[in-house]
């Protein structure tokens, strides 16, 4: 039953943070040493690692974050040893809110959001930061850049593709670039399957205001063959109040593909296609957050996220 699975998922975080040694209190802010958001989003990690691999977190530590939506559960685990950190997860960044629009059939396209079901996952991705420099401090006098690398498996094609990203922090400022191919494998029929390939390029920037983070991204994606354009852009504002963070964000999609009518229920014709989203976090112990998120699978929905450092 799916709210068995919830409270099983949640009981075997919850067991396990108990077990550990304490690590630290700060969950948000640049000094944090956990398996901690890129500063320059403050997006779920998960979400991050998957588009820019320079978000990957270098300080010394092991970070496991569940996104759960009926019927299954999204992970990414994280390791850094102080100036390498990697990251895996075997779980879509394509339909999400702060990801790259999908590809699908309309036919297909219907009846997921219809039903409430996620995009369907064909990627596999493994990334890797490290730090080129990183100067601890206050104000103007702390400033960071880290670079990273990524590979993104496809299961259906069997293919992988790479990618690469960077990440600078100065003061209160923060901005990050990345660039990665990948490709989608869209079945027609049984005999027919069609492999679209494309690159997606993004660059977002953020700055933060002691407790406040007040970030912009913008994500562009191009066809192989140029006959399919798409961009995203999403702003966010992340706010930590005591042991909450809440985060509010809007996203503006410009892309050819249909729109669900949540009214009619019904697709039409729709260049501009604007979402929100919605997330709060709270932090049951100075290792075990966990938190509610609204329309992150863009379908509209609410999903549980449960966050673990050791």
């Amino acid at each position: 039953m799916p709210g068995l699975r919830l409270f099983i998922l949640i009981s075997v975080l919850w067991t396990a943070s108990q077990a550990q040694a304490d690590f630290s209190d700060c969950y948000l802010i640049n000094e944090c040493s956990q398996f901690r958001r890129d500063p320059a989003s403050p997006a779920p990690g998960g979400s991050q690692i998957k588009i820019n691999p320079s978000a990957v977190p270098t300080e010394k530590g092991l970070g496991l974050e569940a996104i759960y939506f009926n019927p299954s559960a999204d992970f990414s685990i994280v390791r850094g040893n102080g100036k390498v950190g990697a990251a895996l997860s075997p779980s879509n960044s394509e339909e999400t809110f702060f990801g790259a629009p999908g590809f699908e059939l309309m036919e297909d396209l219907w009846e997921r959001k219809h039903n409430q079901q996620k995009y369907p996952n064909q990627k596999l991705t493994l990334a890797s930061a490290f730090d080129i420099v990183d100067r601890k401090g206050n104000g103007y006098r702390r400033y960071s850049l880290k670079a990273g690398a990524m590979a993104k498996y496809n299961t259906e094609t069997n293919k992988i593709n790479i990618g690469g990203g960077i990440n600078a922090i100065w003061g209160p400022f923060s901005a990050g670039y990345s660039v990665y191919g990948d490709e989608t494998q869209l079945e027609q029929s049984e005999y027919v399957k069609t492999t679209i390939k494309y690159q997606v390029n993004t660059y977002n920037v953020a700055l933060h205001l002691s407790s406040l983070i007040l970030s912009y991204a913008n994500l562009h994606l191009m066809e192989e063959e140029e006959l399919y354009e798409a961009r995203v852009q999403t702003f966010t504002a992340s706010l930590a109040m005591g042991k909450f963070i809440f985060t509010a964000a809007k996203r503006i999609e410009d892309s050819p593909a249909w729109a669900y009518n949540y009214e009619t229920k019904e697709l039409e014709e729709k260049q501009i296609k604007e979402e929100y989203f919605g997330g709060v976090q709270y932090s049951l112990s100075r290792r075990f957050m966990i938190g509610a998120l609204y329309n992150y699978y863009l379908l509209r929905e609410g999903s549980v996220t449960a966050t673990l450092f050791f």
